[in-house]
Parts: C-alpha cells; sequence; structure tokens
C-alpha cells in the first residue's frame, strides 16, 4: 500500500485492490487525517507513459523496467520504492493544478527511471528539473514550461552553487528526513542544468545520470572526463560558480 508522507507508515488496505481503480486513504496515524487517493485521470496516466518513454530513449532504460508505477495524489512529490509490493509510488501534491502535476510527473518518472528510489543527489534533481520542463514544452505545454523556468531562474538567487553541491538531499532545512529540498534548491540546479547544458550537450549530460561509482553514487569527476577538452574546462567553471556570478 502507499504510505502516510508524515508518518511513514504504510496506509490499510487489501494491496491487491490497489490498480483496481481511484482508491481513497484517510491516514489513521496521524492527526490531521492526511488524505490520499490514486491519479485515475486518463490525460495523467497518458503523460506518465509519454514521460517514462522518454525518460527511458534518453537515459536508458531502468534495471527494473517491468516495475509497476502508481501515481498517488498526496502531501508532495517523491518517488519511493516499495520493495515489499515491487512497485514505485509516485506521489503528487494533491492540491496542484493540471500543469502543476505534469511537471511533478516528469520530474518523479526522471527518479523511478533513473534514481530509482536510491539515489538522492544533486545531480538527479538537476536532470529531474531539465527533464520536467523539457517534457513540458515536447508534450503540449511550452507556454507552462517557460513559466516554470523564469521561476527557477528567480530562485536560484537563493540558493548558491556551493550549497547545491553540497546539499543532504535526505535532509530538510530544519533537520528532519525526506521531507523537501530547501528553497531554492530546485532553481538553482535547473539553471546549473541549463549552464552544463550549453556547454556539453543534451547527450553528453544524459550519461551523466548513469555515471556511477560503485556504490551507485554519481560520479561527476568521471562523468567531465568523457568531455572534450573545452568542454570540460568551462563545466569545471561552472560547479565553481557562486550564487553572486555565473552558475
Amino acid at each position: 500500500m502507499p504510505r502516510c508522507q508524515r508518518t511513514f507508515r504504510g496506509l490499510p488496505g487489501d494491496p491487491a485492490r490497489v490498480e483496481e481503480g481511484a482508491l481513497r486513504w484517510i491516514c489513521p496515524y496521524c492527526d490531521e487525517g492526511e488524505t490520499y487517493q490514486t491519479v485515475s485521470a486518463g490525460d495523467l496516466l497518458e503523460y506518465a507513459r509519454l514521460a517514462g518513454a522518454q525518460c527511458a530513449r534518453d537515459f536508458g532504460a531502468p534495471a527494473d523496467p517491468d516495475r509497476a508505477s502508481l501515481l498517488v495524489l498526496g502531501q508532495r512529490p517523491e518517488c519511493v520504492y516499495e520493495a515489499a509490493h515491487r512497485r514505485y509510488d509516485l506521489y503528487l501534491y494533491r492540491h496542484s493544478d493540471p500543469f502543476q502535476l505534469r511537471l511533478q510527473i516528469g520530474h518523479e518518472v526522471f527518479h523511478r527511471v533513473c534514481s530509482q528510489g536510491g539515489i538522492f543527489h544533486w545531480t538527479h534533481e538537476m536532470l529531474a528539473c531539465l527533464v520536467s520542463v523539457r517534457m513540458l514544452r515536447q508534450f503540449g505545454a511550452a507556454e507552462y514550461a517557460e513559466r516554470v523556468a523564469r521561476d527557477y531562474r528567480e530562485q536560484a538567487a537563493r540558493f548558491s552553487t556551493d550549497a547545491l553541491l553540497a546539499s543532504d538531499l535526505w535532509r530538510s532545512e530544519d533537520g528532519g528526513s525526506n521531507t523537501g529540498p530547501p528553497t531554492g534548491l530546485y532553481g538553482r540546479a535547473f539553471v546549473t542544468g541549463e549552464a552544463l547544458l550549453e556547454t556539453a550537450g543534451w547527450p553528453a549530460l544524459c550519461r551523466l545520470a548513469r555515471t556511477a561509482r560503485r556504490d551507485g553514487s554519481p560520479d561527476v569527476g568521471r562523468w567531465m572526463e568523457t568531455l572534450e577538452t573545452g568542454a570540460r574546462r568551462a563545466s569545471a567553471g561552472i560547479l565553481r560558480g557562486s550564487m553572486e556570478g555565473k552558475p
């Protein structure tokens, strides 16, 4: 079953019924009575399918392509792998409008394909931000994509590149675990990604998602070694940037 994102406890019900259609839960464990509901709208499910197919083309198929994914309206966007159910639960913010839901779907589908519920790293947040905006442009929401890109660029002024590279994405600003990114992180991640994209190009940038150390963590240094000399030097300069200068 999906989990309450506040208590992290599984919601009650029969796991066999999860994919039968629209289901709704009220969490019995938290005082707030958080509500969760599966997404059944055909257009959103189709958008998730298109996003998954595009991510697989750009980054390569995940190691577990046959694992099901469940879209759930919840308290915040999040991708969680539920090992017991052999399924990915992609949470979306329940009070979002249709465009915002598509932005979140693109972001979380990237994490399902590339992060697979186990990589919490600035490179994957950067790529997820880029991917979600690219997909909006590709799948009929270009005007909204430009609005999101402008918002991200404004947010970047509140978060430095050094802070991005040092981010612990499993912990929040107040020390809690997995409760969302610090203010401005997505903006800085997007702006940094735009700069690296201009320097290295999309195919090379996509390789960053699959360039990893033996423990599975992203290996930025080894990825940079694959770039041509000019792109490598420019990329190193981008990653040495700060909030006051270029990203």
